[in-house]
């Protein structure tokens, strides 16, 4: 699995689009687009920011580590789904918690079930 190949599958993972990594790494879609599809190598820079914003390794990106770091994703996606399931919203606050750490998703999790066992009361 290639670099691109990679992001697409750490972006799908999310629910991202390419056009919602780009922004999150500050970049233009197009560039986005090229590097996903291994028509442009991809610069350094670029390379900290996406690494940083998945949540992942440089190294993993470009195929020296072979495994993402699974507790923090695996957290982060166990985490998304049971937002889910709480908020008919989710999808929008999913979007703005996007650059939230695991730990913060955490407490916006904790809050969303404390504000929900207050309703039945």
């Amino acid at each position: 699995m290639n670099t691109g190949q990679r992001i697409i599958q750490l972006r799908s993972q999310r629910n991202w689009t390419q056009k919602e990594l780009a922004k999150q790494v500050n970049m233009n879609v197009s560039v986005m687009n090229r590097i996903e599809s291994g028509e442009r190598p991809i610069k350094g820079e670029e390379l900290t920011a996406i690494a940083d914003t998945l949540k992942v390794t440089a190294d993993y990106l470009l195929g020296r580590a072979e495994e993402a770091p699974s507790s923090v994703a695996d957290h982060e996606n166990e985490l998304v789904q049971h937002i889910q399931k709480i908020s008919p919203d989710a999808e929008a606050m999913l979007r703005d918690m996007a650059a939230l750490t695991p730990e913060e998703m955490q407490d916006v999790y904790d809050y969303m079930l404390f504000k929900k066992s207050r309703r039945k009361d």
